[in-house]
């Protein structure tokens, strides 16, 4: 009895060192499923003791109540057998109870194959598919939609496009419909978390996706059927992580809030203008999450005479360059340019 006992105790601290492994919620289950087992067991050791009771009792009345000592003794070597296999069964219980509180839910497993699994084209870091220059030219090619007119330049051309300009003189409960369609095209291309920055100071000049989707609402709304996106020249660097384009852009009939006024335009709205704009986009998991501006006051981009070699020399050139080095680690990599100044116009 003492040597049963002694391996009783060694077998539940071994089974004890197994438990801690576990989660606190995985004991918990182990627990329940063990306090159920003993419960079903005892019921039905009583059960049998009570039988065996039963019996023994008329029995001994038969024998005049002698040999009851040694009726006891073989009943119980009897048991021995039934009392292996049952414990035998309660181990294959806690054991099956283990490995369940260890396996994850099928929740928690389908999760994992999600994580694990290779992002759809268009959503990894590292998406061959799918780049700055690709994501740059949807983002303008939305912004000059609906216009209709032969659009030469990086974008193609948006000859044939059978929607109407959006102009500015019909009621806003038809225009703005319009506009909120002409968003979600624009919105399409850009990351969530989306800023635009201020190339010298850092600061934000759009600081998350509500500023910028009230800007741009602002901007459609306001500029109507006039408003017009180029890209005039363009640096282009690649990279297996993060990709980034130059744009040097012009925007003409562009209208915005009054500066110091919210974004959307409530308070006012400032005349169209032209702006010529230095542009660095960065393209990181399919999307477009940062862009930095700074004014290009020289007018390089429009300057159809203004080679990479002459670019390269400016104080804006230099300074988008940096900022390039910085995000990259010191490192430019390829750098590709266009100047679609040089694109010859048919017809």
């Amino acid at each position: 009895m003492g040597r049963h006992r002694s391996r009783s105790r060694s077998r539940r601290k071994s089974e004890s060192g197994d438990d801690e492994d576990l989660s606190a919620e995985a004991r918990l289950a182990l627990l329940e499923v063990e306090n159920e087992t003993l419960k079903a067991e005892n019921r039905e050791l009583r059960k049998k003791l009570m039988q065996v009771l039963r019996k023994g009792g008329a029995a001994g009345e038969r024998s005049g109540g002698g040999g009851g000592d040694k009726g006891s003794s073989e009943r119980n070597r009897g048991r021995e057998p039934e009392r292996k296999e049952r414990r035998e069964d309660r181990e294959e219980r806690k054991e099956e109870s283990r490995k369940k509180a260890r396996s994850p839910s099928p929740v928690r497993q389908e999760s994992r194959k999600k994580a694990r699994s290779p992002s759809p084209p268009g959503q990894g870091e590292n998406d061959s598919d799918t780049n700055a220059v690709l994501l740059c030219n949807a983002q303008m090619e939305a912004y000059n939609e609906p216009w209709q007119k032969h659009f030469q330049g990086c974008y193609g051309s948006v000859q044939g496009l059978s929607k109407e300009p959006i102009p500015n003189n019909i009621p806003p409960e038809k225009r703005l419909p319009l506009v909120a369609k002409k968003l979600e095209r624009f919105m399409a291309n850009f990351d969530e978390k989306v800023q635009i920055l201020d190339l010298k100071s850092g600061g934000a000049i759009i600081k998350d996706q509500k500023t910028f989707i009230k800007r741009y609402t602002c901007v459609f709304r306001e500029s109507g059927a006039k408003l017009t996106g180029s890209c005039l020249k363009r640096f282009y660097f690649d990279s297996k992580g993060p990709t980034y384009c130059l744009d040097y852009e012009m925007h003409e009939s562009l209208v915005t809030a009054m500066p110091g006024t919210p974004p959307d335009g409530k308070l006012g709205v400032r005349d169209p203008r032209t702006e010529y704009l230095m542009v660095l986009y960065e393209e990181k998991g399919g999307k477009l999450t940062r862009l930095w501006l700074r004014q290009d006051t020289e007018k390089l981009g429009a300057d159809p005479t203004a080679t990479e070699a002459i670019l390269e020399k400016s104080e804006g050139y230099q300074a988008m360059e940096a900022k390039i080095k910085e995000l990259k680690g010191g490192k430019l990599g390829e750098r590709i340019f266009h100047n679609y100044h040089d694109i010859p116009t048919v017809g």
